[in-house]
């Protein structure tokens, strides 16, 4: 008996039984189901372990820590002098209600 005159039937339950045993998915109609996709290894795992895991401690988290050691974060220091020349200058943040948005509603 050969399998070109074995009734459908048979057929597909010989299809069926072989795909329990190999492990493969039972699609008779041929649907895209995603298994390929799904079979491949994961991608994230590999990303995540390229780049180091190494948390960069900043200096705002140093003085709070330790603030006996009495640390001066220069960008800070510079940043504030600047702001403080500028409003000299008249040239710093308005104040909470008197910005632009407010004077155009006043005309």
């Amino acid at each position: 008996m050969s399998l070109s005159t074995a009734p459908a039937s048979k057929l597909t339950l010989l299809n069926k039984i072989s795909c329990a045993i190999f492990g493969n998915v039972y699609n008779p109609q041929g649907i895209r189901t995603g298994n390929k996709i799904l079979r491949q290894r994961l991608v994230g795992p590999t990303v995540n372990s390229y780049y180091p895991n190494v948390k960069q401690i900043k200096l705002r988290e140093i003085t709070r820590m330790a603030p006996e050691m009495n640390l001066i974060d220069q960008e800070e220091k510079t940043r504030l002098e600047d702001l403080s020349e500028r409003k000299k200058r008249g040239k710093g943040p308005p104040k909470k209600g008197q910005g632009r948005r407010s004077t155009l509603k006043k005309k």
